[in-house]
């Protein structure tokens, strides 16, 4: 962006409220930024996008509830328009296709040499209990496009599993498919979080494993008020940085979280989840040195 021109901002957003302090931020600063409600927004496939200097998606890939479903794959299409017109879309259509699947994370961690739990994907949850004899159980079962836990079970037999599936509760989420994942057991009973930033780490946290659900939102985590689900920063090494760098650049995201456990076998990292919508917890300024979301607007103005 030019340095004297006023910056003008294009912000794709599917949750009416999740967004409020960075765009807040961004005007603050002097940001021309048009929000855009990509449930809303239609667009002429023969014609050039609205004018911006960069656009950002912002679409979280698992919609929020009483949102429309078909906002993750309308996204998609959205995004891959403005790339055919070179736009500059921070997070684009590889990003977001990835965060709207658990079985193309899996795939590209253990591509880039990380850790990963064993994973089949299914296209139906008659599928589940095949995929489940080859990684062998306990496994877990869960939508492709997912967030906040929502759809995750868990079976340690095959009794278990076989039940589930003859009752209809293997939940596959949005577009009806999903996976089947080995389940590893955590050495600390901590889930960690790398936050980044372009080429960079953001932040990265801490949270206790919950004992009644996967819901690891770190938002939620701080929110909620509860003790025992506490958000705490933390140092990860240098190799577990370095493999987030590589993962990021390998799904060509400039923003995103991904998460991991220490695995009980290999006391290693495994890692399970990547969300390219990524959270700025607050609170932590002062521990820090440095406000995230600040930190994100002077990345957008780079």
């Amino acid at each position: 962006m030019h340095p004297m021109s006023k910056p003008r901002v294009a912000f794709l957003y599917e949750h009416p409220t999740w967004t409020r302090s960075l765009l807040a931020a961004m005007r603050l600063r002097d940001i021309d930024v048009e929000a855009i409600d990509v449930a809303t927004f239609r667009w002429h496939a023969d014609e050039r996008p609205p004018n911006a200097d960069r656009w950002i998606n912002r679409v979280n890939s698992m919609p929020s509830a009483g949102r429309p479903a078909g906002v993750v794959a309308a996204t998609c299409q959205l995004l891959s328009w403005l790339e055919v017109h070179d736009q500059t879309v921070i997070n684009g259509s590889v990003a977001h296709r990835l965060g709207c699947s658990k079985a193309a994370q899996s795939t590209l961690f253990a591509q880039v040499g990380m850790d990963t739990p064993e994973s089949v994907a299914i296209l139906s949850p008659v599928d589940a209990l095949a995929a489940a004899e080859a990684t062998g159980f306990p496994v877990l079962t869960k939508p492709n496009v997912g967030g906040s836990g929502s759809g995750i079970g868990r079976y340690d037999r095959s009794e278990d599993l076989s039940a589930a599936i003859a009752a209809g509760d293997v939940d596959l989420g949005v577009d009806g498919t999903g996976l089947v994942q080995q389940v590893i057991e955590s050495d600390d009973g901590i889930v960690y979080r790398i936050e980044m930033l372009g080429p960079e780490m953001l932040y990265a946290t801490a949270q206790p494993l919950a004992t009644d659900g996967f819901n690891y939102c770190a938002v939620d985590g701080t929110v909620v008020g509860n003790p025992g689900s506490a958000v705490t920063l933390i140092e990860p090494g240098v190799e577990v940085i370095g493999q987030a760098v590589a993962f990021m650049l390998a799904a060509h995201a400039e923003v995103g979280s991904i998460e991991f456990i220490i695995d009980a076998v290999t006391g290693r990292p495994s890692f399970f989840d990547f969300n390219p919508y990524s959270n700025f917890i607050e609170g932590f300024d002062h521990e820090l040195g440095f406000n995230p979301i600040e930190r994100y607007v002077d990345f957008v103005l780079s």
